[in-house]
């Protein structure tokens, strides 16, 4: 990636081949094995080892449970952490599966994909106009990104650079294979409004916490969350329509949904923070309906409305005493 260009460099380094990425290989190398496995039993698999994520995972627990009891406070502990383990269910069953995207054909994933609303993409296909999908962190997002490419739609998005470089290669790489231009999100915003004004499409995660600096406060199942202002000035930016999309695990068939959404309307209104509130109330309806394909473990509330510069973030404090063998809550 340069300064020149910002968009992913999927070209294979050496370095990735060092003994320290040897155990991340060979798992890459089991996810293979399990893309020939029948979805079916892939799934018994994922069943089988979600308790054991629930027991050892403490943190990424702590912070799923910190979420769920913000998002559902209405609801008993007893229905949150039933929520929660469809989570990490959905999750394992992405996980275990996500090697189809490498080594099965599109003949035999666009038959895995079941799809409602693709009339709205469509009728953006045929005015010419790319779209601005707005598609939170449910767990088989990546099922998305593939069905979207593989139906036509040349497309951009942003990511985070993941820890493990392997993975993070591997990850990007498959994202980029289909065409779609993959940026990192240091690199800001102006690649994006560039290609979507050439006329990409736009796979937009309107979720994530960006820090202070970046957002504005806008309410998410009634709790401030630091919001990311940037799709209203998008869409009136390039003229693309902002379309609502989630990707869904389908447990009862073992395979993936998505349902699209009509676009936003009116949008933007000229107004901030209606706009953003427009769109964390999307998102929160799509969550309200399907609350177990979430990601829940994503710190989305870490940065509080009214703390101090340079203060701990919502989880941390917690993380802490797990990280010494207590209790996460003193």
């Amino acid at each position: 990636m340069s300064s020149q260009d910002p968009v992913f460099d999927s070209s294979f380094q050496s370095r990735l081949l060092r003994p320290r990425y040897w155990p991340s290989w060979l798992a890459l190398g089991a996810l293979g094995v399990l893309a020939f496995v029948p979805p079916r039993w892939r799934d018994k698999l994922a069943d089988a080892l979600a308790p054991l994520v629930l027991k050892f995972s403490k943190k990424q627990v702590y912070i799923a449970r910190t979420n769920l009891a913000i998002c559902f406070k209405e609801q008993s502990e007893a229905e949150r952490d039933a929520i929660l383990m469809t989570s990490i269910r959905i999750g394992l069953k992405s996980l275990l599966g996500f090697g189809e995207f490498t080594w099965r054909g599109p003949e035999h994933l666009m038959k895995r994909i079941s799809v409602s609303g693709w009339e709205h993409i469509a009728a953006e296909q045929a005015a010419g106009r790319p779209v601005i999908l707005v598609v939170p962190h449910s767990w088989p997002i990546d099922a998305a990104g593939y069905y979207f490419s593989r139906q036509g739609l040349n497309m951009c998005t942003m990511m985070k650079s993941a820890r493990n470089p392997v993975f993070d290669w591997h990850i990007n790489r498959e994202r980029a294979k289909n065409g779609c231009r993959v940026y990192e999100r240091s690199a800001g915003i102006k690649p994006v409004i560039k290609a979507v004004k050439s006329g990409l499409s736009f796979f937009y995660l309107p979720d994530q916490d960006h820090g202070r600096e970046a957002s504005i406060f806008a309410p998410f199942f009634d709790h401030p969350k630091a919001t990311l202002p940037a799709l209203p000035r998008l869409v009136k930016l390039t003229g693309a329509k902002a379309v609502p999309v989630l990707a869904c695990y389908d447990e009862a068939t073992h395979g993936y949904r998505l349902e699209i959404e009509a676009p936003f309307a009116d949008y933007p209104s000229g107004d901030l923070l209606a706009d953003t509130c427009a769109m964390n109330e999307c998102v929160q309806r799509q969550l309200t309906r399907y609350p177990g394909q979430y990601m829940w473990f994503l710190k989305i509330f870490d940065t509080r409305e009214g703390q101090e510069e340079g203060a701990e973030g919502l989880y941390e404090e917690g993380i802490k005493r797990i990280r010494r063998g207590l209790s996460p809550h003193s």
